[in-house]
């Protein structure tokens, strides 16, 4: 991974539509809706947001053979022929935040304060335009991140105006609703300890990992309470169904993941 900087924190629009068509209806998984609020865009904002141990750009690209020895990166959220092509009158962003564990830049690092951070980008960014419609697009730490900010959110109506209330969709991507039911923290940690310093380590965000845990079940009942109302955003799961090597991340022994069904129950 490479490091993150301070360019990197934050908002960051990857895609901007040249021109909104408020006739425009998406017909994809994530049924992204216009609302008719007059004065306001009819277009929606998309925000990407990565998990621990990732870059905020990287997370969301991949190196493709291109048969020479030029490199070239597909980017899912920008490129022209990717997601903007489905959703061509959304405005595509990506949120960054510092989520190393491990290693030189390694950070401590708390869902709450993720979430907080990212309410305070969003309420700067949309001043001009609060009406506009929201689809969160989440992987794994991330996801928390999201339900955290909307407990938050539909807390504070009056400190996060909005966001709580025009946020059309959700779409998680591995997130542990319920832990890393397939993943021991303590085998991660250990992997970790056999490659870096101690004080190279900031072992506390996998304390959120293992099924059962408190903080996490306490996030999904705050969250299930603002699912009662009427208006509900659209939420879509996804998660793996063949296992993965996690221990690649540490560059080191094969750590493997069994898949497992991951939803917030809602």
């Amino acid at each position: 991974m490479r490091a993150v900087t301070e360019d990197d924190i934050g908002l960051k629009v990857l895609y901007e539509s040249p021109a909104p068509s408020i006739e425009y209806v998406s017909s994809t998984p994530f049924r992204v809706c216009y609302l008719a609020v007059a004065d306001t865009f009819p277009y929606d904002s998309i925000i990407a947001i990565h998990g621990i141990g990732a870059h905020p750009d990287d997370a969301w690209r991949k190196k493709v053979d291109t048969g020479s020895s030029t490199e070239r990166y597909v980017n899912w959220l920008s490129d022209t022929d990717m997601l903007p092509a489905v959703v061509p009158d959304a405005r595509i962003m990506r949120y960054g935040y510092q989520s190393q564990w491990f290693g030189d830049e390694a950070i401590s690092q708390k869902v709450s304060t993720v979430a907080q951070r990212l309410l305070l980008n969003l309420r700067r960014d949309r001043k001009v335009d609060p009406h506009r419609p929201l689809l969160f697009i989440a992987h794994c730490f991330g996801g928390l991140v999201v339900l955290r900010a909307m407990v938050d959110a539909q807390r504070s109506e009056t400190r996060w105006p909005g966001i709580f209330k025009y946020t059309t969709g959700m779409a998680f991507f591995g997130t542990p609703f319920h832990g890393a039911g397939g993943l021991d923290p303590t085998v991660m940690l250990q992997a970790a300890q056999s490659q870096y310093a101690e004080d190279q380590i900031q072992a506390a965000v996998l304390n959120i990992l293992p099924p059962g845990n408190e903080s996490l079940i306490d996030l999904l009942t705050y969250f299930h309470e603002t699912r009662q109302g009427e208006g509900k955003a659209y939420i879509a799961c996804f998660y793996e169904q063949k296992s993965s090597n996690v221990g690649a991340i540490l560059h080191g022994s094969p750590i493997q993941v069994r898949p497992k069904k991951s939803t917030p129950g809602v």
